[in-house]
């Protein structure tokens, strides 16, 4: 079996559950100069996840109890928790996983902790919680949260960069060794970190987080680009997913044909067939692809608020698998094969 690559026996998804805002438009978008006509055209992005009134965290929270209630566990059963996000949490030099935890279990017997892996934190979360309800069996149950809201004037949701457009969300995952809805078959995991300068650009360190502007991912872009040819950079990056990739359906002993759905990052149009589709030799119908243009890109819980979409639409069978394919800036890629029981 390839270096971090695990196939997992008596780890199961007992429930999933996702919280979203209230949609914006990209007519919205465009109407308001949010966003320029030509991009909403290429992206195809209809419309993003918008919360006007809570933090990524509070939209944990919510997603958190609906899992907890989806499969009927009391919050003492509850051993792990691990959140994971992207961006401002709503607060600075603070616990954002004790405050889900506070907020959710309202108990202590609990190891809590917040994970940062950008965008593939989601994947990334459910599978270092498979490894310790395995490797630290009295741990009960364990609960995976991401949460993230992208809100101005820091973070211009429409286009802080290119290709893709971002959401809020809350999502949460509840795993245990006890049979759920799901049976965790497989994971892989792997890294680049020559690439982590595409989301640093050449901006030099600050002191605060105060002192930053508005974020522009494409001129952080622009400027590792100087140094960095493109080719090698896309080479890097799509070799990167497809390791990770074949590394975890190999783990699970399946070939792509045998998924019956596909979640890849909540991209554009466009870029989700140039980053994910093409390289992997899948179609926007085996995705979620026509959802993910509704709520934009949502941070480290794309995968597991497909997972949550998934479940709540009934579309996998008993017997029927899925890949979670997550991407993070810097950058690191988690999959999880997982089979409907």
């Amino acid at each position: 079996m390839a270096r971090g690559a695990v196939r997992w026996h008596d780890v199961y998804v007992e429930s999933a559950a996702v919280t979203l805002g209230t949609p914006q438009s990209s007519r919205e978008a465009v109407a308001a100069g949010l966003l320029d006509a030509a991009e909403a055209e290429t992206s195809r992005q209809v419309s993003v996840s918008v919360s006007r009134d809570r933090s990524g965290p509070e939209l944990a929270v919510d997603a958190g109890r609906k899992a907890l209630a989806a499969c009927g566990r009391d919050p003492l059963d509850i051993g792990l928790l691990i959140h994971a996000d992207c961006w401002y949490q709503g607060l600075e030099f603070w616990n954002t996983a004790a405050y889900v935890q506070q907020q959710v279990l309202g108990h202590g017997a609990c190891v809590a902790f917040e994970l940062r892996q950008m965008s593939n934190g989601g994947v990334s979360a459910l599978e270092t919680a498979a490894t310790r309800l395995t490797a630290v069996p009295d741990t009960g149950a364990a609960l995976v949260t991401t949460g993230d809201r992208f809100a101005g004037p820091a973070f211009p949701r429409w286009t802080t960069d290119r290709g893709l457009a971002f959401g809020d969300a809350g999502t949460a995952v509840v795993l245990s060794r006890r049979p759920g809805v799901l049976r965790l078959v497989a994971t892989a995991a792997w890294s680049q970190p020559l690439l982590e300068g595409l989301h640093r650009g050449e901006e030099p360190f600050g002191d605060s987080a105060g002192q930053a502007g508005p974020l522009d991912l494409v001129a952080r872009k622009k400027g590792f680009l100087r140094h960095h040819a493109v080719d090698e950079v896309t080479a890097r990056n799509e070799a990167g997913m497809r390791t990770a990739v074949e590394n975890c359906l190999e783990a699970a002993d399946a070939a792509m044909t045998d998924m019956a759905a596909v979640v890849v990052p909540f991209f554009g149009a466009k870029l989700s067939r140039l980053q994910c589709l093409e390289p992997l030799g899948i179609r926007p119908e085996d995705t979620l692809q026509e959802w993910g243009l509704t709520t934009g890109h949502l941070g480290a819980g794309d995968q597991p608020a497909g997972l949550a979409k998934l479940l709540q639409q009934d579309r996998l069978a008993p017997g029927d698998r899925v890949l979670l394919v997550g991407v993070g800036a810097g950058f690191s890629w988690t999959c999880a094969v997982l089979e409907r029981l």
